[in-house]
């Protein structure tokens, strides 16, 4: 899974040659709108494709993370049931050794040396006990080697489960970024007329603020004011597993290397770095709200005060996402702890 910035050359040249061919044509065939909307609903379907292979991968990376987790449980326990038949063993080999010392005629002696009946009663309680022990370490030890057996044969099925999710989650990766690099294809051969609809869009926003301003506020004003990935595909996974036992407390946007990044909000953005998150940025908005970008291949200028739809930076893998480009974005309203991010990513991606 190594880096895409080349890849998928012949995918992006076939979405551009599509997309030519939908838009030429025979003379007379279509009209230009029928070509745009034949375009667009091409564009729509990748899109649609690129979103299936994003969920289709989000799964089973949770579930390579789960069945990792009970591989190293199930080690754990194969260690100590391992451990506890040694002992068992060694205990069994000790009792055969004072058996073998003290042998028949040195049970018999300890018998008919007894002083008196109740004495005698007494040994005989003894020495039951001792065979009763004996057995016991017998059958705990051959329970132990069972449990042991089948601590084996289950991690060698989760090994081997493990080997086919890492294949399904590789084929959905690499489909998933062919779809999103094809997407990107058809997106700036209709790069005018997808502007076009964006600017009509935004006007019909701010129209219908104008006349409701409580409703767009609650959605927006109140939240993000731009998408961080446009283009990027991305699920709800907030709470999924992730390595190490914890839980996913972003939304994670899946982009080739090198998508631009925007800032969600204005305010003052500062950056750092870490292990899981690689390069970091935070911009920290006047009414309090944080929001967290992780992952990026490298920064667009310093530290600074921006504004809502400026560039930030670009995706990338750094920390411990490599081999998967994404953004990992996080919401924090009143700079508190994060909050699902998916709802209010949707709203303006």
């Amino acid at each position: 899974m190594g880096r895409r910035t080349s890849t998928h050359i012949g995918a992006v040249a076939l979405a551009s040659a599509l997309l030519a061919a939908l838009l030429s044509g025979p003379v007379g065939a279509q009209n230009t709108e029928e070509k745009l909307d034949e375009a667009r609903a091409r564009l729509a379907k990748v899109e649609s494709e690129a979103q299936a292979a994003t969920a289709e991968y989000e799964a089973a990376r949770g579930r390579l993370i789960r069945t990792e987790d009970e591989i190293e449980a199930t080690r754990q326990r194969l260690e100590a049931t391992a451990k506890r038949v040694d002992k068992l063993q060694t205990r069994l080999g000790e009792r055969a050794s004072e058996a073998y010392k003290m042998g028949a005629s040195g049970m018999l002696d300890l018998l008919f040396v007894s002083d008196s009946l109740s004495e005698f009663s007494d040994r005989m309680v003894f020495l039951d006990r001792i065979a009763q022990e004996d057995a016991d370490l017998v059958l705990r030890a051959d329970v132990l080697a069972e449990q042991l057996a089948r601590y084996k044969d289950d991690l060698d099925a989760l090994v081997e489960r493990q080997a086919e999710t890492v294949k399904i989650l590789q084929r959905q990766e690499s489909l998933m970024y062919e779809k999103l690099e094809e997407a990107q294809a058809l997106r700036d051969e209709l790069a005018d007329e997808l502007a076009a609809e964006e600017a009509a869009a935004r006007a019909a926003a701010a129209a219908a603020s104008r006349s409701a301003p409580g409703a767009t506020d609650v959605i927006v004003g109140g939240a993000l004011q731009a998408c961080p990935v446009p283009g990027s595909s991305f699920v709800d996974s907030w709470g999924a597993p992730r390595s190490g036992g914890r839980s996913h407390q972003g939304v994670d946007m899946m982009a080739p290397y090198g998508t631009p990044i925007y800032a969600a909000t204005a305010g003052s953005m500062t950056q750092s770095s870490s292990d899981l998150g690689g390069n970091q940025a935070y911009v920290y908005a006047p009414n309090g709200d944080m929001t967290f970008y992780a992952h990026l291949q490298g920064y667009e200028g310093g530290g600074r005060s921006v504004s809502a739809g400026e560039l930030i930076g670009y995706v990338g893998d750094t920390g411990n996402a490599t081999g998967t480009p994404h953004l990992h974005f996080e919401y924090h309203p009143g700079g508190g702890a994060a909050v699902n991010p998916y709802p209010y990513v949707s709203a303006v991606c």
